[in-house]
């Protein structure tokens, strides 16, 4: 095997992160033939082909680039973690910070988060990215993101998993509902009415099994992929719904009014996790990150 180089490994993973050469050469601040020149050494160097071209044209790793450029991401945050130790003074922190969540908590993950590296680290470049957890999870999986936000029924097992808050299964119905000023409703007195559910995978499917597993059935009239679709169908009285994370208010977005009911059946226990690529040592700025959501969370329950 011959000697990689760090840029080789840098413009190896602007390829895969950008789809093309050019566009990889471009966030690299280099001619496009100083990057091909590199990648095609770096293929020699392995004995491998790292890249393919599909039929948009676009730029896609082999199965062995894919591998690959997980352990090139993880080469390159770690030494630039180490430039920081020694570059930054105390208190202060710099880099990248790639995060992922599920849309259904990005509106109560994300503000805080952004406020608080804003705020007190303003060298860190946050970017955020939302997405489903199946989506996310893979892209913390192939170090595409440093960590992604979700709940643990939809955590995949090979990730870490870092507890942020715990949870609790809520019955969303219209203000205007009969059960609407109980303190706790069981499903049994809700299921046979139409159900709203949110369309955004695993969440679907563990919802259908945990009602079937008090030997119960939802009727399911309409699906959505936008939560707040879900409270002003809701709120218009046209089926009820499920929460994990219940806003700090009822209102809709058409200025209906909807209600959040804790579950009263026992259910699985349930929690907000980030979740990280496992065997990793944790950057600092990602602890920092946790700890920020840890704090919020337990000044807004």
């Amino acid at each position: 095997m011959g000697e990689l180089t760090l840029r080789q490994l840098q413009y190896f993973v602007a390829v895969v992160d950008h789809g093309s050469v050019t566009a990889a050469a471009d966030a690299c601040h280099v001619s496009q033939a100083a990057a091909s020149m590199a990648i095609a050494q770096l293929e020699k160097s392995l004995g491998v082909d790292l890249l393919i071209r599909s039929q948009s044209r676009r730029l896609s790793p082999t199965a062995a680039g894919t591998e690959f450029a997980a352990h090139a991401r993880a080469v390159l945050e770690r030494l630039a973690e180490a430039e920081a130790v020694v570059s930054e003074s105390v208190g202060q922190m710099r880099g990248a910070l790639r995060v992922g969540c599920s849309p259904t908590l990005s509106p109560r993950l994300i503000p805080p988060l952004v406020q608080f590296f804003t705020r007190h680290h303003p060298q860190i470049d946050l970017r955020i990215s939302e997405g489903a957890p199946v989506q996310t999870q893979d892209d913390v999986r192939h170090g595409r993101l440093d960590l992604a936000f979700g709940y643990a029924w939809q955590a995949d097992t090979d990730l870490r998993r870092e507890h942020i808050a715990d949870v609790r299964l809520q019955v969303m119905l219209a203000a205007g509902h009969p059960l609407a000023g109980r303190k706790s409703v069981h499903l049994a007195e809700i299921v046979h009415e139409p159900a709203v559910i949110l369309n955004v995978p695993p969440t679907a499917e563990r919802l259908i099994a945990l009602v079937q597993s008090l030997g119960l059935e939802l009727d399911i009239k309409l699906t959505s992929t936008n939560m707040e679709t879900i409270r002003s169908l809701v709120g218009r009285g046209l089926g009820f719904s499920f929460v994990n994370s219940a806003p700090a208010t009822g209102t809709t977005f058409d200025g209906l009014e909807v209600v959040y009911i804790p579950v009263a059946d026992a259910m699985p226990q349930n929690s907000i996790v980030a979740m990280l690529p496992a065997g990793h040592a944790v950057p600092r700025r990602v602890s920092a990150a946790l700890e920020v959501l840890r704090d919020d969370v337990r000044s807004h329950p």
